[in-house]
């Protein structure tokens, strides 16, 4: 069955997308293009993506919000009667029945920009921080897509593993059936060999359903429903496998040290989140300085007789709160506060990551360490097991001695299973603690 492509990892995404009418998808789906598809159609990943470009047009009006601004009103007004004043016996109308004022301003903020450059400056750093963590995102993402994965397949290993027990258990329990018939052992030691056939089974079981949920989890990280998923068929990851084995030791943890905090994007996520409370900070504190701003206005008044029809101005308008209780300054110390927390969150954050990449590193070296002692453990196991074969086939040994070898021959062989695959994830953890 041949593997996706580029070409065919858009044609899951389209056939996704387009729902029932779309049946032509590809079926075969290795382990990177899981990843890939993932990255395209997670709904978590796309929601972050959205934030994020929500968080780009914020920065927008922001710029714009520091340019002159144009306001235009026109108000119609009409009253019971015109206004007159009497004067000398004469009749002065000052304002006619029906009125009419149009206004356009313009207003350019000057000492606020620095208010306003700063709010500019927090929701870049907070934009930023939020790329970082679509980056992040994604690196959990993979890490779950490739991790139930290679879960699938060790499940399906140990339930192979299991099926193997149970056909070799069950030549045993008609071998025995002959036996007892013939006087040779007793009802006992058959009863022992179906329970150990039973026992197979359920292992057998409970590594398909092992094999199930990761399945689902899987297609959960993928952002599949079950009815897309039915149309995939998973391929083996054996290069990852195969790599794994070949490949030697880790480097030591002071070695990755610097590779992990310069690409991890959570520490980036971090300190954007820092520089942005700081500058938050620093915007409170302009805040508490005079308003002054550049303003015009052109006034067009009709019904006014007392009132130049075209008028027009320039001038300076400040703002100051002077007296508020002290709302602004403590807005100020909060934003400080906030900022020593983000500092606090980031050293928290680099002991962690430091804790995951010594756990990635240690669970690697036991993998390792166990793949090569389980390895000649089930070579012992299966030569052991020949051995109590033949002994018992010539009555030099007891069911008992049978099934005791028979178990060890399928631990050896689970054993040898899931350190392959332990460690293989922890390569995969180690990828993700690394930020690669």
């Amino acid at each position: 069955m041949a593997r996706i492509s580029l070409v065919g990892l858009v044609a899951i995404a389209t056939a996704v997308g387009a729902g029932p009418a779309a049946k032509a998808a590809p079926r075969a789906l290795t382990i990177d293009d899981a990843v890939a598809l993932a990255l395209r159609t997670n709904p978590h990943l796309a929601a972050a993506r959205e934030r994020a470009h929500a968080g780009e047009e914020g920065i927008t009006s922001a710029d714009r919000r520091m340019l002159p601004s144009i306001h235009v009103s026109d108000e119609f007004q009409r009253y019971n009667a015109p206004f007159a004043l009497n004067f000398g016996g004469a009749a002065f109308t000052v304002r006619d029945q029906t009125t009419n004022t149009f206004v356009a301003s313009a207003d350019q903020p000057v000492l606020s920009l620095l208010r306003a450059n700063h709010e500019r400056e927090t929701l870049v750093e907070q934009s930023a921080a939020d790329r970082a963590q679509i980056a992040a995102a994604e690196g959990d993402v993979r890490q779950e897509v490739e991790t139930q994965f290679l879960r699938i397949f060790e499940a399906q290993a140990l339930e192979e593993i299991a099926s193997s027990s149970v056909r070799e258990l069950s030549d045993q329990v008609a071998v025995a059936k002959a036996r007892l018939q013939s006087g040779v052992i007793t009802q006992a030691d058959l009863l022992r060999i179906e329970v150990a056939v039973a026992n197979a089974q359920q292992q057998g079981l409970e590594a398909h359903s092992q094999a199930l949920m990761s399945r689902a989890r899987l297609f959960a990280a993928i952002g599949l429903g079950p009815a897309d998923a039915a149309e995939l068929t998973l391929v083996e990851p054996t290069e990852r496998l195969n790599g794994a084995r070949a490949r030697a030791g880790a480097p030591a943890l002071a070695t990755l040290l610097p590779q992990t905090q310069a690409h991890r994007p959570e520490l980036a996520q971090q300190a954007h989140l820092v520089a942005a409370a700081d500058r938050q900070a620093s915007a409170r504190g302009y805040a508490l300085l005079p308003d002054v701003d550049v303003e015009a206005a052109y006034l067009r008044l009709y019904g006014q007789p007392f009132s130049p029809v075209n008028s027009a101005f320039v001038g300076l308008k400040a703002q100051w709160a002077i007296w508020e209780w002290g709302a602004g300054e403590h807005q100020r110390q909060a934003a400080l506060a906030v900022a020593d927390a983000a500092r606090r969150d980031r050293e928290m954050l680099e002991r962690q990551i430091e804790a995951e990449l010594s756990s990635s590193l240690a669970q690697g070296d036991a993998a390792r360490g166990a793949v090569d002692s389980a390895g000649k453990a089930v070579a012992s196991a299966e030569e052991a097991y020949r051995v109590t074969d033949a002994a018992l086939k010539a009555g030099a040994a007891t069911t008992t001695d049978l099934l005791e070898s028979q178990a060890a021959l399928t631990q050896a062989r689970l054993n040898l299973t899931r350190a392959q695959y332990e460690l293989v994830l922890s390569e995969v953890a180690l990828t993700h603690a690394t930020g690669g």
